[in-house]
């Protein structure tokens, strides 16, 4: 960010959002759903509905949550071949393109994120803001702005093995 670009009040705070990723990514993954369950609950998350998938034959299965964060969050968590693949969040949107909101929060997560896990890979070049890619103790941590058509950040934490296998799988099929 830069010192002109004007602070702006973000909710949820990013410093929270980043505190619910480090957790995520100290914390031992996952191997159950029991496991699962109790991280959940340990964290404060409330699994929702699942999603409709149009294919049932995916090996994909996403299921809504609540983070904590007063519905502020769109949430979701995943299951790939039903292993526990990952948490995702849309924060800050707004129906607005290029939102000034959006992109302080992407800002913010950017920075603070890099202060804890180091500087980011961006695997595309081809994007005016191309998405912050991070490594640690085993999860891929996401950020990703949009604002073409709307705006928001989608944040993911993901299992890096079962990750890459998923998207292994994506590419052969």
């Amino acid at each position: 960010m830069s010192e002109t670009e004007p602070v702006l009040e973000l909710n949820p705070a990013s410093y929270t959002v980043v505190e619910l990723v480090k957790k995520l990514v100290d914390e031992p993954w996952p191997q159950s759903d029991e496991e699962r369950e109790n991280l959940f609950a340990h964290l404060g998350f409330k699994s929702g509905s699942q999603y409709k998938l149009e294919n049932e034959e995916s090996p994909h299965q996403m299921t809504e949550l609540d983070i904590g964060l007063g519905g502020q969050a769109p949430s979701s968590w995943d299951t790939y071949n039903k292993e526990f693949l990952g948490v995702s969040v849309h924060l800050y949107g707004t129906q607005d393109s290029e939102d000034p909101a959006a992109q302080s929060g992407y800002n913010k997560l950017r920075m603070e994120l890099t202060e804890l896990f180091g500087k980011p890979d961006h695997p595309w070049d081809n994007e005016e803001t191309p998405p912050c890619i991070w490594e640690a103790n085993g999860r891929t941590i996401i950020t990703h702005l949009f604002n073409r058509r709307d705006s928001s950040v989608m944040l993911s934490v993901e299992d890096s093995a079962l990750a890459d296998i998923a998207e292994a799988d994506s590419i052969s099929s």
